[in-house]
């Protein structure tokens, strides 16, 4: 992807997202969700059929960071066979809640690193269970946010429906959050570094028997955080974990291989924070929840048009503001039953982030927020557009 074409605004496109890798694998066990799939992954499954099943996840790895960090005649590269838009918003709790559940944001509702619970009048981190501005856990036998949040797991869905369900491996960085592991309960799998997970993949591959395995790592997410897409530590995990796939992938036993991201990066320029603004912090009812450039915001009633107003002369350049129906109107969460908790999430707006900028929102009291140099869930080709690889 060329520099200049990564602030190019993205919508998320169901019938091209990677949601539909998800759809083409639950349909080849016979357990589709009437999902669109992905035409590439089809193909390979029909006319390769093979008796093991890897789809590996690389936190970040965006098609602008592939681009960038290596060159074109590496294992990804030579194996990429699309590029396709991340599901919205483009962050990791949104995206691979829709790949363990196989349905789109609009129908599972968990839509950001934080959520805001109006019975509790709290903001909730969705993955690590903590209260999204004081880091203190959630008791869940006093705030049992999931209660309303559970939804059928990819993984269950197969083994309940398949005819001749696959031996299913979840196997996982060691620094996977609470909620994923809770997802994969017994069938997971931790691994130390990514070389560990190659590994315990072609162990389990070369096992008798159907194996499903998905495999997730926390890279070059990790590192695109705190020290932005330029980082030469980003090009060493890159080219480290290019030249690891192209020496195990040979060692998987009978398999087809996907690989792709949950979402992109982008580097940050400017970081806002809400609470610094009192023209705005005044109107708000409560604190804001969402990521920092997905940043769902809640106004005092009848305030809405000055909040809009007011937002807009500050911040019009750098974030796009949508109310809750206009996000749900254009689709931006996917179409299909709307969860219950999807329009209370929203809130009264979305500022979305356009440019180079996040917002932040500091309670008073509240420890300071990670001011990260690389960031997402933005609009733009940097964070929305993901490859597709396949190898089989």
């Amino acid at each position: 992807m060329h520099p200049n074409d990564l602030l190019q605004p993205v919508y998320p496109d169901e019938s091209r997202s990677n949601l539909t890798i998800i759809s083409s694998i639950l349909e080849s066990y016979g357990a589709g969700l009437a999902q669109p799939t992905c035409p590439e992954v089809d193909r390979m499954l029909k006319e390769r059929p093979r008796r093991n099943l890897i789809f590996l996840l690389l936190d970040g790895m965006g098609s602008a960071i592939l681009d960038s960090h290596l060159p074109a005649g590496g294992f990804l590269h030579s194996h990429k066979c699309a590029d396709l838009t991340a599901v919205y918003p483009s962050t990791t709790v949104c995206v691979t809640s829709s790949f363990f559940s196989g349905i789109p944001p609009i129908s599972h509702a968990w839509l950001a690193w934080q959520l805001y619970f109006a019975e509790w009048d709290q903001c909730i981190e969705m993955y690590s269970y903590r209260d999204a501005y004081f880091h203190e856990p959630v008791d869940l036998s006093q705030r049992n946010f999931l209660a309303t949040m559970e939804y059928e797991s990819i993984f269950a869905r197969i083994e309940r429906i398949a005819p001749n369900a696959p031996e299913i491996s979840c196997i996982y960085t060691d620094i996977t959050r609470r909620r994923l592991t809770e997802q994969a309960g017994e069938r997971l799998i931790f691994a130390s570094d990514f070389e560990s997970l190659l590994m315990s993949t072609a162990k389990k591959c070369a096992e008798p028997g159907d194996h499903l395995i998905f495999a997730y790592w926390k890279s070059p997410d990790a590192i695109l955080h705190p020290e932005g897409p330029r980082s030469e530590t980003v090009t060493a995990f890159m080219e480290s974990s290019d030249e690891l796939l192209h020496q195990y992938t040979p060692t998987f036993a009978d398999a087809n291989l996907i690989v792709t991201a949950d979402h992109g990066m982008l580097e940050m320029n400017n970081h806002f924070s809400l609470d610094q603004y009192p023209d705005l912090d005044g109107l708000l009812r409560n604190y804001p929840a969402g990521d920092g450039r997905a940043k769902m915001l809640y106004v005092q009633n009848g305030k809405e048009d000055l909040f809009a107003a007011r937002f807009q002369r500050e911040f019009g350049n750098e974030f796009m503001l949508l109310s809750a129906d206009e996000v749900l109107n254009k689709g931006l969460l996917g179409s299909g039953p709307i969860h219950p908790r999807t329009r209370g999430f929203l809130g009264d707006f979305l500022a979305i982030g356009i440019s180079r900028s996040d917002l932040v929102y500091q309670p008073e009291g509240a420890r300071p927020p990670k001011l990260f140099l690389g960031h997402h869930a933005g609009l733009t080709a940097a964070e929305m557009m993901v490859p597709l690889i396949l190898y089989g």
